[in-house]
């Protein structure tokens, strides 16, 4: 049996990957309604990496 902790780590990076994901589209939905900067899309592509990377985090396989 795994500790507690690491299955509220896995819930935590699910929750914060879900957050930043929701930033994500609302970055997309402003590229679409505004003119878009290069700053702008900059800061969507880093929070759409930051996102993956905590929903990869929470899905990996149970045991490693």
């Amino acid at each position: 049996m795994r500790p507690l902790s690491w299955e509220l780590t896995r819930i935590a990076a699910a929750a914060l990957g879900i957050a930043v994901l929701a930033i994500l589209v609302a970055f997309a939905y402003a590229m679409v309604t505004v003119q878009p900067t290069l700053a702008s899309g900059v800061a969507a592509v880093a929070a759409a990496l930051i996102a993956g990377a905590g929903i990869l985090y929470a899905w990996r396989e149970p045991g490693r």
